[in-house]
């Protein structure tokens, strides 16, 4: 080969391979950035009773990444049924027996620095954004709505026949009693205005008795079925918050990387998605 054919064969070497340099350092230049989260911030609800949303707030809430900040102090509010027929009255009811079982049941427990109560409202009373101004005057990070559905039943059994004599209607247990419903507890997020979950509980009763004051005992078969329950409640409501922040991680990192919207959740979480009341506990990669 002569030298001038050599010459040419280490220039046209030379420029092949500054175009592949070129090729390679244009693709690094133009690889397109992970996408970066967008926390919620605030509430994007409309400041009224309704606290109605539009499109781009749906959206926007639906984009953002899952939080979910603890320790933290939270607040437990009863929602109670209006005893006003018109409507939701000014005056409020007592606090369901329930809660002071459902607020020992969460005192002491990882996910919550400080359990409050807070006074009951009639439901329908108050829209979320007035939730949200009432918890902020505690300053709660979190308020627990816990509410109370059950029906009553009453009816005759057998031992009714013996209400034919007028001794028999004194004591004879010839009306068969039965409440069933749920119970239920919601956390809600006061910075956002957003609903992280809800576990419910469903609670029954029944007992035979005779036909006086009919209407006090349904009451206190109601109040020990939600009192029975509130135990089992507080539990599902601390594994809920475990089960959450796994979940907010596993999405959050496949929608934005690694690292790209920590959530916080210290303490211990069930090992398998299993029914709350029987699940066991391991401990979660924080």
């Amino acid at each position: 080969m002569s030298k001038a054919t050599a010459a040419v064969v280490a220039l046209a070497l030379i420029g092949c391979g500054g175009a592949r340099a070129k090729y390679a350092s244009t693709a690094m230049v133009e690889a397109p950035a992970a996408a970066q989260p967008q926390i919620l911030e605030r509430s994007v609800f409309a400041r009224d009773p309704q606290g109605q949303l539009t499109e781009e707030g749906i959206q926007k809430i639906l984009d953002a990444p899952l939080q979910l900040e603890l320790p933290a102090r939270v607040g437990v509010l009863p929602v109670v049924d209006a005893v006003d027929w018109r409507g939701p009255g000014p005056s409020y009811e007592m606090a369901p027996a329930a809660m002071d079982a459902l607020v020992k049941g969460l005192r002491g427990s990882d996910p919550f620095t400080h359990i409050t109560e807070m006074m009951p409202i009639p439901s329908g009373a108050l829209g979320m954004e007035a939730l949200r101004e009432m918890a902020a005057r505690y300053q709660l990070r979190y308020v627990l709505l816990y509410r109370e559905t059950m029906h009553t039943k009453e009816r005759a059994n057998a031992w009714a026949v013996g209400y034919a004599t007028l001794i028999g209607a004194l004591f004879l247990p010839g009306d068969t009693l039965s409440v069933e419903g749920y119970v239920e507890a919601s956390l809600f997020d006061i910075k956002t205005g957003v609903l992280v979950f809800t576990v419910r509980r469903r609670v029954t009763g029944k007992r035979k008795t005779n036909v006086w004051h009919t209407g006090d005992k349904l009451d206190g078969m109601r109040a020990t079925a939600s009192v029975k329950a509130a135990p089992d409640l507080a539990d599902d409501v601390r594994k809920a918050c475990f089960r959450f922040a796994e979940a907010a991680r596993v999405e959050n990192e496949r929608r934005f990387g690694p690292g790209g919207a920590p959530v916080d959740a210290p303490g211990q979480a069930p090992a398998q998605a299993v029914e709350p009341a029987s699940a066991t506990n391991a401990a979660v990669a924080r």
